[in-house]
């Protein structure tokens, strides 16, 4: 099961590897460099308000929906009606709120219409993740992950023409960019119903209570812990506009790439477990076995990417936005990947905890940490202003991540000990002196990483993410 599973991810992060560095770091930021610091800060703030009330068009349907069909392909035809005519109700109801909201903060006419097709972005988002579900719920994934990556190789098309086509009619906007990702996730949405129509052929989109109302009381926990996991993950852009400027925002969001480029990859094994921990939670030995590997290898690339991000954030930062690069902007990305170690901690025991629908403790614990978060923004950014965001952020991940990984250790019994953790700690604190102190005595890039890389790897040894024996294989 190991070996499928890692396979299954092999060919996934390679799609990823392939596609969303592209989108991320090339094209999203070139966006970022050709517009002014406050029109994308505006756009980062106005993006994180549709998100942040993207709960009620997911309503935790979609980890609901995995869980079922996981058990049982059968459900398909007996929910999916049920779940479409849900959607399509909570989605007039989605963007009465989050335009409502948006009259409540004072946007300008601008804003509202760039908000409102967010707002249709996040919806085609919301149906395009429903039917992947359903997908992975079958345990295509590989198919999943194609159709996880095809969104943005269109999108990618689509803004390189408006960046760098030179066609009179096709210049890049803030509103042209959300556009283009509106239309590539519109044609996505058709290539999933072409893929399913064998499956859902036959389901009848319903729109009545008596379909609608027990999906309703079985999801609302997903929707709850989906909700407030939400709050404390995307209000700090909104917090930020409203505290400190769309200018802040835009110093946040140069950070934020990266991380959320790390969060991405890290994502793909939640989407995995999910539906792999829902057929299989009988199965302990395997639970532990592929939750104790995952976790290992997304610590060990976190820690690795935070003590990069320490030593070289601002060059970093600076080969991607070069006339937009801070020191500030290199700290929020510093404290953002350091809080990536909790989120990992999140997508691997919170997935399990989720697939076990024991939501009772993860909702409360997601309830006091939304209340962490939204004190800490309250107090830091005006400090502080855009690290104090991150701080905030840095703090309730690590918080929420280090409570998921305890719940899972008392349920499952699951053993740490602390010799075994031991090596990996002496060989971070090592691997931190080389990349820190390195830095002061070797002046050449290039040598400087020949010397951190083989670190790196006996770190990973050291994390069992690979064992002696693999090396004689590969010889």
């Amino acid at each position: 099961m190991l070996r499928k599973y890692i396979g299954d991810l092999a060919f996934i992060q390679v799609l990823n590897l392939l596609v969303k560095p592209i989108w991320i770091l090339v094209i999203d930021a070139a966006v970022q460099e050709a517009l002014p610091q406050e029109v994308y800060g505006n756009y980062f703030a106005l993006y994180n308000t549709s998100l942040l009330f993207f709960i009620i068009l997911d309503l935790g349907l979609n980890n609901f929906n995995i869980t079922e069909v996981a058990h049982d392909r059968r459900k398909i035809n007996a929910i999916t009606g049920g779940i479409i005519g849900l959607k399509l109700i909570l989605s007039v109801l989605y963007i009465l709120i989050v335009l409502a909201v948006g009259f409540v903060l004072g946007f300008s006419s601008s804003e509202f219409q760039l908000l409102f097709v967010l707002c249709v972005l996040q919806i085609l988002t919301s149906f395009n993740q429903f039917l992947r579900s359903i997908v992975a719920s079958m345990q295509r994934f590989k198919i999943d992950g194609v159709f996880m990556v095809l969104d943005r190789i269109l999108v990618i098309v689509f803004v390189s023409i408006l960046l760098w086509s030179g066609v009179p009619n096709f210049k890049l906007t803030i509103h042209s960019f959300a556009y283009a990702q509106v239309l590539s996730l519109l044609l996505v949405l058709f290539a999933l119903f072409f893929f399913l129509r064998s499956q859902i052929a036959t389901i009848s989109v319903s729109l009545r209570l008596h379909a609608i109302l027990p999906i309703i009381k079985k999801s609302w926990p997903f929707a709850l812990l989906v909700t407030l996991m939400g709050l404390y993950t995307y209000v700090d852009g909104v917090m930020l506009k409203v505290l400190a400027g769309d200018a802040a925002a835009g110093i946040y969001a140069l950070g934020y790439r990266f991380y959320f480029a790390l969060l991405m990859f890290a994502s793909v094994f939640s989407n995995v477990l999910l539906p792999l921990f829902s057929k299989n939670l009988q199965n302990e030995e395997m639970l532990l076995s592929i939750s104790s590997f995952t976790t290992r290898l997304l610590l060990f690339g976190g820690l690795v990417a935070s003590l990069l991000a320490g030593s070289y954030g601002l060059e970093l930062i600076s080969f991607i936005n070069p006339s937009k690069a801070t020191p500030e902007a290199a700290s929020v990305l510093v404290f953002l990947l350091v809080g990536f170690l909790g989120a990992s901690l999140t997508l691997v025991y919170g997935a399990l905890l989720t697939a076990a629908k024991d939501l009772k403790w993860l909702n409360r614990f997601a309830a006091i940490t939304v209340i962490v978060n939204l004190t800490l923004n309250t107090l830091l950014i005006p400090l502080y202003t855009a690290q104090g965001a991150a701080i905030a952020t840095m703090i309730s991940q690590l918080a929420f991540g280090i409570v998921c990984l305890i719940v899972c250790a008392r349920k499952y019994k699951f053993s740490i000990s602390i010799l075994s953790l031991l090596k990996p700690f002496f060989g971070t604190l090592l691997l931190a002196l080389i990349i820190f102190v390195g830095k002061q005595y070797v002046l050449n890039l290039y040598v400087h990483f020949l010397i951190i890389a083989p670190m790196a790897l006996y770190l990973a040894y050291l994390f069992k993410l690979y064992q002696v024996k693999d090396i004689k294989t590969l010889f």
